[in-house]
């Protein structure tokens, strides 16, 4: 029940945020953020579905993916050898790795998701739930969720939606 609420309340944020941009913005900048709000609003369900799932069976949550590719299908994408790395490495190799996969084409959105330790020391909650997301054609943005684990369940907190800075569709010329 907390996971459902955590879901809408996410999924709500995640719109707001979209939907302020796009009152400012033309047609085809609408067609774009709904797009993007579609495709985010998806790779968001997925996430939380499969951090959810590891957290309930014990399971330790290491950095993975969701993307979308140019036929509007998301998948998961982990890296068997990343996750046997220090989460900080394992971040950085998903983060490269989806560099390359856009380099190659068909990849239209991403979102990096990891579990970090909770910064803010005042916060009962222990860590927190960062999804990273991006799209090719602009929209960029992060959330991050405190939690706690109470009797074996994960126990959400009041996320927080932010504008992001863009690190996977910034692509260096060679």
């Amino acid at each position: 029940m907390i996971v459902h609420a955590v879901r809408v309340v996410g999924v709500a944020l995640l719109m707001s945020l979209i939907t302020t941009t796009v009152a400012a913005a033309e047609i085809t900048e609408r067609q774009v953020l709904q797009m993007a709000q579609g495709q985010f609003e998806r790779m968001y369900r997925m996430a939380v579905n499969n951090v959810t799932d590891r957290l309930e069976t014990g399971e330790d949550v290491k950095p993975f993916a969701i993307v979308t590719d140019a036929n509007d299908t998301s998948r998961t994408v982990r890296i068997r050898q990343a996750e046997a790395m220090p989460a900080d490495v394992s971040l950085e190799v998903i983060r490269r790795s989806l560099r390359a996969l856009v380099q190659k084409g068909g990849i239209g959105a991403t979102t990096v998701v990891y579990v970090a330790d909770n910064p803010n020391k005042e916060s009962n909650a222990e860590k927190i739930l960062v999804m990273e997301m991006e799209h090719v054609l602009g929209p960029s943005l992060a959330t991050v969720t405190p939690y706690t684990m109470t009797s074996g369940n994960p126990l959400f907190g009041e996320q927080v939606v932010v504008e992001a800075k863009r690190s996977i569709f910034v692509l260096e010329n060679p």
